[in-house]
């Protein structure tokens, strides 16, 4: 009988109270390792000549976790005929980044340091002599005048009627780290040209998400219609961990 009384009383009771009598579950622990991220200089250098245009232009240094960096480098270069001369757009991208590694338990003598990249974007060439190009994508950690780790991507260029989609990807590339302060460095170029005339399409590269490029500058015939834009660009994650 008393059992059922309790099941009774139960039952009466509002559900918020009853969700509120149960325990809250354990909170993570923190990383041991983190990045502290300090002092930084960004740049993304536009040149443009002719028929050009260029856009997007950031550089996003984000922290999901203590642990982790993801840093991302997007921009659009795009070169169309000119009757008067030839036309090129080219955007230079560079980062020079503080930062500290930091133990959080005082025992712990070495982390390992991870970094991988990835690049993902369009090449659009023209056979009136068009061409586009992407290189340039590493990156390095230095401790000191010492670098710890480092990595690059191979580049690619278009011309005449080729046009190319790229999603290439590097690493990870380990290293063991101390606790200390750290140097990083990262770059990136894209660049398009055309040759001095009145016929052909833009050649363009382009490696930003929507609206980045203004669309009037793509040919009707875009090879690439539907393309799926929003992981564009140069993507760089570093990730900590105790050793």
């Amino acid at each position: 009988m008393r059992k059922h009384a309790v099941l009774a009383l139960a039952g009466l009771l509002p559900l918020p109270l009853l969700c509120a009598q149960q325990p809250a579950p354990p909170a993570p622990p923190p990383p041991k390792v983190a990045f502290l991220v300090k002092d930084r200089h960004g740049h993304a250098t536009p040149d443009r000549v002719g028929a050009s245009h260029t856009g997007g232009g950031n550089t996003d240094v984000a922290q999901p976790r203590d642990d982790t960096l993801i840093i991302t480098m997007t921009g659009v270069a795009v070169a169309a005929p000119h009757p008067c001369k030839t036309s090129s757009a080219v955007m230079n991208f560079d980062l020079n980044q503080d930062l500290e590694i930091a133990f959080a338990d005082p025992k712990l003598k070495g982390a390992k340091l991870a970094i991988e990249a990835q690049i993902i974007g369009l090449l659009r060439g023209d056979k009136h002599g068009g061409s586009a190009s992407v290189c340039n994508g590493a990156a390095t950690l230095a401790l000191g005048a010492n670098p710890v780790a480092s990595l690059s991507i191979e580049g690619h260029a278009v011309g005449g009627d080729d046009n190319l989609a790229v999603n290439d990807r590097k690493g990870p590339v380990s290293a063991s780290v101390p606790a200390g302060e750290f140097h990083y460095f990262q770059s990136f170029r894209i660049a398009a040209s055309h040759a001095r005339g009145l016929l052909g399409k833009a050649a363009a590269a382009e490696f930003a998400p929507d609206p980045a490029l203004d669309p009037t500058w793509i040919s009707v015939t875009e090879p690439f219609h539907g393309a799926n834009k929003k992981e564009f660009g140069f993507r760089v994650t570093l990730r900590v961990e105790a050793e």
